[in-house]
This record gives C-alpha cells, structure tokens and sequence, in this order.
C-alpha cells in the first residue's frame, strides 16, 4: 500500500485579541488560574476571510500546485445553507486557482471533525482515487455557539480561527501513519458517570492509535502531542489518564488564542513547528465532549 504524506499547513486567527477575564461570564471573577485562559481571538469579517488565507498558507508552506490539488475536505459549521458564504466559497476557490478540487463538507463529529478528516484523506491517496487533497477546517464562534463563547462548563473558551494542511503521496513533511476515533459512551447519573465516558474515550482512542500504528507514548518527544485548547487543568487530567505525560502535551497556545474548535491541533502544529520543536512523531487529537480523533504523523528524513 502507498504511504499519505502531510506536505504543510498554515492557520490563520481572527485579527482581534480580546481578555477572557473581560468576557460576561467572568464579570464576578477570571477563569480559574488553572485553565490557563488568557486571550481569544475574533474575526472582522465572514469565514472566507480566515478560510482563504489559511489554504493559501498551507499550498505555499508544502509547495503545492493549486491545479493538483482534486479534493477538498471542509470541515466547518459556519457555512449555513442560506447565508451569502455557501455560494461565495466556489469564488475563493477559483480565485485561489483550485478549479480542479471537489469540495465535501464534513461535520456532526463537533471539534474532532477536522481531525478525523486526515484519515479520509489518507485513505483517497493510498487508493489512488485522489492525488492531493486538502483538509480544511474553520469556524466563526457567533455562527456555531450562539450561546456564548465559554462552553462546557467553562472547559472551552472559544474564539476564532481556520487551518488548512496538504495530504499528497509526496514524501515531504510528514508520514500518515494512522487514526483512531472514539465516542463517549453517556449514561444517564451524577456528573463523575460523564467524566467517567470521557476519560474512557482518551484511552481507548490512544489505545487503538498505538495498535494501528505500531507506535506508543514513549516514541513522542516534549510537546508532541497537540490537542484540542480545552483548559489546561481538564487536558492534564484527560491525556494523564491516556498515559501522555505532562512534557509531551502542547499546551501552548491554551493562554495566546483559547480553544479555536476544530483548528486548534492544526493551528499548534504549524506553530511547534515554526518554534523549531525537537523532531518527534507527533499527534493531532480533535476533542469534544462526546467526540474524539486522533492522527500519529512521523517526520519524513531527509
């Protein structure tokens, strides 16, 4: 069977810094010092002003013809039927000269969605029945949570941002490994049943991820394992349970840009990468509260 490499990703955050600690929720007192919330961005404009630069980001970074590329997996929930982006995306698209690309929008998995895509893609180019697909992920918090930016009991704060990355059969950046997905398993009963589904989720995600990939926890170097921005207390205790340890977990950006839903393992892998991060398989893992995918990448040798 061939191998599916990711050539390069690039993400883009909406313009607007803005406090956590300034957000209604928080009028009687900041966030818990052990979230790690600070800041959290927002857009200016629509969805196609964060989707567009981050595609054009990640076909400049893995040098990718824009004619090549023959499918694009969107992950987003902020293009609705009736509203003006639907229709404008076939525009951009033509405008960033990817004529050639079939467009499929995935969702229903939440903040794991975008994740759980780099395994379709992997399986198009493995078969052969695409040549270079893009993944795609990006969402506008005022669409999909009209409710308010801090959610799950204060174990998300949401802002705005999109990410893109090039899965291809060229080996440059990173190898494809494998994924695994996972579902939480609720019952009905006190809050510890929820943490209880929850935690059984990491693990058995984890579980699996090793068993596809032949690989394990002790493979991973500092900072190699870029997860969801949930609050950093909730993350340790999560991946704790799936046998991660603390130095392997990129909580980066939990402070610089909160939890930008289904973006965020992308947005912190093109920032450890631009830290210039130890070489180290690493894995992307896209979180909700009910939904889990993971992805190992192992860094192609030159």
């Amino acid at each position: 069977m061939s191998a599916a490499y990711v050539n390069g990703c690039a993400a883009e955050l909406g313009p607007i810094r803005r406090k956590v600690a300034e957000l209604p929720e928080y009028a009687a007192g900041p966030p818990d010092a052990g979230t790690g919330f600070a800041e959290y961005r927002e857009a200016e404009g629509g969805i196609l002003g964060l989707l567009g630069p981050a595609v054009r980001g990640a076909l400049d970074a893995s040098g990718t013809d824009p004619a090549t590329v023959d499918t694009i997996l969107l992950a987003t929930e902020s293009l609705p039927a009736d509203g003006p982006d639907r229709p404008a995306l076939t525009g951009l698209l033509d405008d960033l000269g990817l004529r050639r690309a079939y467009p499929v929008m995935l969702g229903l998995a939440d903040c794991s969605t975008a994740i759980a895509a780099f395994d379709i893609a992997a399986s198009l180019v493995r078969s052969g029945a695409s040549g270079t697909v893009l993944v795609v992920s990006g969402d506008l918090v005022r669409t999909v949570l009209p409710g308010g930016r801090v959610v799950l009991g204060g174990t998300a704060v949401a802002g705005d941002g999109a990410a893109a990355a090039v899965v291809s059969g060229r080996r440059y950046g990173w190898e494809l490994l494998g994924g695994a997905r996972g579902i939480a398993q609720f019952e009905p009963g006190p809050p510890s049943r929820l943490l209880g589904a929850q935690l059984a989720m990491y693990q058995t995600v984890f579980a699996d991820l090793w068993k596809v990939t032949g690989l394990t926890a002790r493979d991973l170097g500092t900072g190699a394992v870029l997860p969801s921005n949930l609050a950093r207390d909730a993350l340790r205790t999560f991946l704790g349970e799936a046998g991660i340890a603390d130095r392997q977990m990129y909580l980066d950006n939990v402070p610089r840009i909160a939890h930008c839903l289904g973006s965020d393992p992308l947005i912190n892998l093109a920032d450890r990468t631009a830290g210039g991060a130890e070489p180290s398989p690493v894995v992307l893992l896209g979180t909700s509260a009910a939904h889990a995918a993971a992805v190992l990448l192992r860094p192609v040798e030159e």
